[in-house]
């Protein structure tokens, strides 16, 4: 494998906080560069590292728990979007036929999802219920809520610190896209990686090739390895960040906003070679635009309006959501679908 290190760039974000103008715009620059030509990027986030060992206890207290009691905590009927989603419950494009015999294999992990506490418009939660749900809650988990929305802002700060570092390259006035996550159902999913015992050894796939549906992830260090990356030129690296850095990486529909100037990362997580008592923790951040916001290219890309036609992000996750299996509006009916304006649900 490549070193990571020699392939994407480190930035400091607090370089944009410089009041040298040259430093602002040599890390901007790193910024576009790096996710332009990889599709990552290192950021150093000491405030997120000090507090992730505690944060990981904490997720793992209730991700350990038995799926009896976990299974209270499932809202299919909103796609998953908020609280618990078991194991084997989504299949990435990648691996519907990759299974023994061509089936289907599903991702062998389970999550919580969290979204923020809030938002300023009212309208939202009636326009785009599952986006904005309320958050589900564990019972008996001291820490839980406290942690995990902490964490959620911490990250959420990144990756919007990250979008404006962007806005200079792409043409985009200052603020662009302050306006564009306004509201933004942007969700933390606290993730577990079961241990792979002898006898599941090269039967079991944490996390299949994919890419995020989203605008830019922000992953933390997990509690070990197994994320890898693909870089342009096809071959895959492993993901291992800097010391006291996180990893931001572009989604699907930065990508699509851009015509394709920012294409999205492909990753995987790998499960081990080796028989492990011990499960993998990660806690990935997913900032969204807003629900209504369409992500059709503005005209300086350029970009092929059949290609890239005007659609809201609402329409393009629903879409998303149906190819990863999580998609429940054909069983459940509109009322608890992503949207209720007028238009598809999504």
């Amino acid at each position: 494998m490549t070193d990571t290190a020699s392939v994407i760039p480190a930035v400091d974000l607090a370089d944009l906080r410089s009041a040298a103008p040259h430093g602002r715009r040599a890390c901007a620059e790193t910024v576009h560069r790096g996710l332009r030509d990889i599709g990552f990027v290192f950021v150093r986030t000491p405030e997120v590292a000090e507090r992730l060992r505690a944060d990981y206890r904490t997720f793992a207290e209730v991700l350990d728990r038995p799926e009896a009691e976990l299974e209270r905590y499932r809202r299919p009927d909103i796609h998953h979007l908020r609280g618990y989603t078991p194991l084997g419950a989504e299949t990435a494009a990648a691996c519907r036929r990759s299974g023994r015999g061509g089936a289907p294999q599903p991702d062998h992990r389970s999550c919580w999802l969290i979204g923020p506490d809030g938002f300023t418009d009212p309208t939202l939660r009636s326009r785009f219920p599952a986006f904005h749900a309320d958050n589900v809650w564990p019972e008996d988990a001291p820490g839980f809520r406290d942690r995990s929305l902490a964490l959620h802002a911490r990250l959420d700060a990144i990756g919007r610190e990250v979008l404006r570092a962007l806005e200079p390259g792409l043409g985009y006035e200052e603020g662009f896209f302050d306006e564009v996550t306004r509201d933004a159902g942007s969700s933390l999913r606290p993730l577990r990686y079961p241990p792979v015992p002898a006898e599941r050894l090269g039967r079991v796939v944490w996390g299949c090739r994919h890419t995020d549906g989203n605008l830019v992830s922000v992953l933390p260090p997990s509690t070990s390895t197994g994320l890898k990356v693909k870089v342009r030129g096809g071959g895959w690296i492993d993901a291992v960040a800097p010391p006291g850095h996180s990893i931001v990486q572009v989604g699907d529909m930065l990508q699509y906003m851009t015509g394709g100037h920012l294409r999205s990362a492909a990753h995987r997580i790998d499960a081990p070679d080796r028989p492990t008592t011990e499960a993998r923790y990660s806690a990935p951040l997913f900032v969204y635009p807003r629900a209504d916001v369409d992500l059709r290219p503005h005209e300086r890309w350029g970009a092929n309006p059949d290609r890239f036609p005007s659609r809201t992000a609402a329409d393009y996750f629903l879409e998303r959501l149906r190819r990863i299996g999580l998609d429940r509006t054909r069983a459940a009916g509109p009322a608890v679908g992503l949207s209720r304006s007028g238009g598809s649900a999504g």
